[in-house]
């Protein structure tokens, strides 16, 4: 039987996730972009696809929660944890970032001359935000999300009792801020956070060894994500739909680890991989799916093909290139910095 900690479905769920994140932002290009093709309509049937960062938030919580749980009860590694997270996340990001704020630094004016925004840069560059609520690059607005959650889920693992009220207190937070306004506090207690405790919730069940109709919950959960991508593209967009999705998610997720558990299903390999490629698939993808989408409009008169082979091939770029810095760039440098983790962890053992 499979441990909770190595849950393929999970992985699985990551590469989708980004998948989903992609078509969003490749559908953008071909429909809401005002410089290229204009097909709204076809954006509008695939805008809800942008969910896919809510079932990244439940996941976030699951895998924290659960790959940190035995720290937890004991009291321990909190050095350990800040490592992980920061050779997980930074390396990469950053990678991305400096040709971002290069970019920035020589053009941007007008409503886009915030990025020039000392503490928008700073902000940009810690992943925290000070003094602003916005971001500089357009596919790292989660990772602050993220980011933070990190610093709260790690209060305990030095104390359980106080860094249960804190998340308490953050996830309560963000009920007053169900209405989303661009505004600082708004940022710090998003509703999206709320999501990240069903994740936690979804954690706890699996250790538990909770079995309450897992096939029910995954098909049910997953109806009700569909639903929530319909209603996000063509009706109606607000958090209620997101956090609804977060729901639904969440239904999804439990149901298919149940189910894994249980050897009921088997995952496949490529699933997998493409969860592993699925944070350089998430960064990659809007510079390549941008660069991409200009060059295809520019030769459409000349290669006049239907627009769904144009969206296609926006995907499928943005995807490859993202699996291809995962294996160049992000496999090679996490496999680095562990061993550089290790060596270090080694000469403190023995001084």
């Amino acid at each position: 039987m499979s441990s909770s900690r190595h849950i393929k479905s999970l992985q699985a769920a990551r590469g989708i996730a980004a998948i989903l994140v992609v078509i969003c932002h490749a559908a953008a290009f071909v429909g809401e972009e005002p410089s290229l093709w204009h097909r709204y309509s076809l954006f509008l049937w695939l805008r809800g696809t942008a969910l896919g960062v809510q079932l990244f938030f439940v996941l976030s919580g699951i895998v924290l929660y659960t790959a940190h749980r035995d720290d937890i009860r004991r009291q321990r590694n909190g050095a350990a944890f800040y490592w992980k997270r920061f050779r997980r996340i930074y390396p990469l990001y950053w990678i991305f970032l400096l040709p971002t704020l290069w970019k920035h630094s020589v053009s941007f004016t007008g409503d886009l001359a915030y990025m020039r925004d000392p503490w928008v840069i700073a902000s940009s560059v810690l992943l925290v935000h000070l003094f602003s609520w916005q971001s500089i690059m357009v596919v790292s607005w989660s990772l602050f999300d993220e980011i933070l959650f990190y610093l709260l889920f790690s209060v305990l693992l030095f104390h359980r009792r106080a860094g249960a009220i804190l998340l308490s207190l953050w996830f309560l937070g963000a009920l007053f801020f169900l209405n989303p306004t661009e505004m600082y506090w708004a940022t710090i207690f998003s509703p999206n956070h709320l999501l990240f405790g069903m994740g936690i919730a979804v954690a706890w069940a699996l250790e538990q060894g909770w079995h309450v109709r897992p096939r029910l919950f995954f098909w049910l959960g997953s109806l009700v994500f569909v639903a929530c991508m319909a209603l996000d593209g063509w009706w109606t967009r607000g958090m209620a739909v997101r956090l609804v999705a977060g729901v639904g998610a969440t239904g999804i997720l439990y149901g298919a680890a149940v189910l894994e558990r249980d050897e009921k299903w088997k995952v496949a390999g490529w699933l997998t991989f493409l969860g592993d490629a699925s944070y350089s698939i998430y960064l990659a993808h809007f510079m390549v799916v941008s660069v991409v989408a200009r060059f295809c409009y520019a030769h459409w008169g000349r290669l006049p093909v239907p627009i769904g082979v144009w969206l296609v091939v926006l995907i499928g770029c943005g995807v490859a290139v993202g699996i291809g810095v995962y294996l160049a760039i992000e496999r090679p440098l996490l496999a680095l910095l562990g061993k550089r983790k290790q060596r270090s962890l080694s000469l403190v053992s023995l001084s």
